[in-house]
Parts: C-alpha cells; sequence; structure tokens
C-alpha cells in the first residue's frame, strides 16, 4: 500500500503537470473554451487526489509515519499532500465557473499550484531533511 501511495502521487503530479499544460497551451492558442477532455482530466485527477488522501490515511492509521519523529518536516507532508491541493483544485473550478470566456484558465492556475504542493508532499514523503532532489529520483526509482 505504501508503494501504491508513493507512485500514486507521483502520477497525480505528472496529471497536475499535463492540466497546466494543457490550459497554457489553449490560452497560447486563444482559445475560448476548453475541450471537454480537459475537464474529464480535471475530474479525474481531483478523484485521484480523494483517493491518494484517504490511502494516506488509511496508512496513518495503520501506524506507517512519513519520516522518523525526529524530523521537523514530518507535519508538512499531510498537509501538502491533502488539504493544500484540494484547496487549489477547488479554488481553480470556483474560478473557472465564475469566468464567462476562458473558464478553463482557473483550473489551469489550480493545477499550476497543486502542481507545486503535491510535489512537495511527495518530496517530503520520500527526501529526508536536508537531502538533495536527486534522493526524490532514488525514492521514485527504488
Amino acid at each position: 500500500m505504501n508503494v501504491f501511495h508513493r507512485y500514486l502521487g507521483a502520477a497525480i503530479v505528472a496529471l497536475f503537470i499535463a492540466l497546466f499544460l494543457w490550459g497554457i497551451g489553449l490560452r497560447l492558442l486563444r482559445r475560448d473554451t476548453g475541450p471537454g477532455a480537459l475537464w474529464a482530466l480535471q475530474h479525474w485527477t481531483e478523484n485521484l487526489l480523494v483517493v491518494q488522501t484517504v490511502t494516506g490515511i488509511v496508512l496513518l492509521l495503520m501506524g506507517r509515519r512519513v519520516v522518523s519523529e525526529h524530523d521537523p518536516v514530518i507535519w508538512l507532508h499531510y498537509f501538502y499532500g491533502s488539504l493544500f491541493p484540494l484547496i487549489a483544485v477547488v479554488g481553480g473550478r470556483i474560478a473557472g465557473l465564475r469566468r464567462e470566456t476562458r473558464e478553463y484558465m482557473g483550473i489551469t492556475w489550480g493545477a499550476f499550484f497543486a502542481l507545486g504542493l503535491t510535489l512537495r508532499a511527495l518530496q517530503t514523503g520520500c527526501v529526508r531533511f536536508g537531502e538533495d532532489l536527486g534522493a526524490l529520483a532514488r525514492c521514485l526509482s527504488s
């Protein structure tokens, strides 16, 4: 289950990258509306984020901890991994609903912020305090 949680986190980061780049591409092409597939991808990314959060809660209840109790950033994983991305995604959706044209820009910026937050959650879950980002790649490849 721990491996599932780790790789699902990496997949969610990739989906947020795709959402952000897709939205930026639509903006550069000056499209007024986003295709239905963009909204479907955003919807499924939200669903996977909920699955990831529930999986993390189950792991926590099973006694699995992100890092040692002596690590000063242990609490960051829980916030970066669940609360903040959900807020960013929901905020992006609300921003998109409030616009009449280019509504996809709301989810584009929501995906951008959620991308940074979930990437940071992945880093705090995989990398010990003080290690470099190369440790993140080693964590995901193991």
